[in-house]
């Protein structure tokens, strides 16, 4: 059973006056005895003692010398001192330097130092209890700031969060207000007016329109790409499906759909393939997209009546695919800004096309994810090479 009583030590160069004490309070307290204060303090040392009850008039350290040391090394300690009527002048001048809690003139009686030593301990454990009590509370109160600093973290991430949200929404509807407009209204148009063709119309004039339609259905099919691609980058949701692919029939293909396209500013594509036609490791979806915003660019940019020239290498355990035009090019400054996070420009095309910034920055990130990369070689005023590279199949 655990002994919850309170530790007192007691000093006095008298040894009887040391057994009296002893015997009268060693029931209700733990009772630890001194005959000079040397001895008192290498106790103080040995136990946690919570009362000391000490003579004034000891050899070598008196009882105010012996609590002017106590106060320092256990200040928490209650302090009694026994004394004579002659000496409490000198007592009440050593109490505030003490901080004696009373002083107790002798003879003593057990009665009424008992109770005196039940009102110092209460004192003490008051204080105890107070010090506890701030401690809970110095603790609480890091708990709730450590609490708020954590939640407002949460609410700062949140409100980024939110931010990012609301950019990536204010560049849809400035995407689909402008970019995605234009094309729609086109297609609208074009449509009125065949409904109002005559049914003697030539077939020439019909293939005519249906390039332009075919074109503008490509142009309104690509911005829906990118938009798709960059709003899943920006959410996060970039899922990437690598599997081995026959990249000759993929860039054919990708060709194949922007022909008509070309020959709407009558721009000959031509591919020169590898005859072993290899295989890369790689998302179809995100080839398809990178191919599909090359090509774009390099109508929308190429000169009436050029070429466009698609060709592919072997680079380092890697195939490097480029597309190259020979139209109005980019100076050095732009090139270095292409890939900025930042950065959104889209220069109008030779023949007023319109774009909304996001494809090579979405093609740079989505061939970064599946080992590959892209780099962009031009020269103002003579067309622009732009190359991107995929790991071959080992």
């Amino acid at each position: 059973m655990t002994d919850h009583r309170y530790h007192i030590l007691y000093v006095d160069d008298e040894e009887n006056n040391l057994v009296v004490f002893k015997n009268a309070f060693f029931r209700d307290y733990h009772v630890h005895t001194a005959l000079s204060a040397e001895e008192g303090l290498r106790i103080l040392d040995q136990y946690m003692i919570h009362l000391i009850v000490t003579d004034q008039k000891m050899p070598g350290m008196t009882g105010v010398e012996f609590l002017e040391k106590v106060v320092i090394s256990h200040p928490e300690t209650m302090r009694l001192i026994l004394t004579a009527y002659s000496d409490i002048d000198f007592i009440m001048r050593a109490i505030n330097k003490c901080g004696i809690y009373r002083y107790i003139l002798k003879p003593w009686d057990t009665r009424e130092l008992k109770i005196i030593i039940d009102k110092a301990l209460q004192n003490y454990q008051l204080v105890q209890d107070k010090k506890h009590l701030i401690e809970n509370l110095e603790k609480a109160n890091k708990q709730l700031e450590d609490k708020v600093r954590a939640r407002t973290s949460e609410l700062k991430i949140k409100n980024e969060e939110l931010m990012k949200i609301n950019q990536i929404k204010d560049k849809l509807f400035t995407i689909i207000s402008h970019d995605l407009k234009q094309p729609l209204v086109s297609l609208s148009v074009f449509f009125e007016i065949l409904k109002q063709l005559p049914e003697d119309v030539s077939r020439e004039k019909l293939d005519q329109f249906y390039m332009k339609l075919q074109a503008n259905l490509q142009d309104v099919t690509s911005l829906l790409d990118n938009l798709l691609f960059w709003s899943q980058s920006q959410m996060g949701s970039n899922h990437i499906d690598l599997k081995p692919i026959r990249i000759v029939e993929l860039v054919h293909k990708n060709i194949e759909l922007y022909r008509v396209s070309a020959l709407q500013k009558d721009i000959s594509i031509n591919f020169k393939h590898l005859t072993s036609n290899p295989l890369v490791i790689g998302d179809e979806n995100i080839i398809n997209l990178v191919m599909r915003n090359l090509l774009n660019n390099a109508i929308k940019y190429s000169k009436k009546k050029s070429s466009i020239t698609v060709n592919m290498e072997p680079q380092n355990g890697h195939l490097a695919i480029s597309v190259k035009d020979r139209g109005v090019g980019m100076s050095k400054k732009l090139i270095t800004r292409l890939f900025e996070k930042d950065y959104h420009s889209s220069a109008r095309g030779t023949s007023n096309e319109k774009g909304t910034g996001l494809g090579l920055k979405l093609c740079k990130e989505y061939l970064l994810l599946q080992s590959g990369d892209i780099y962009v070689e031009s020269e103002k005023g003579k067309g622009s090479k732009v190359t991107f590279t995929l790991p071959l199949k080992g």
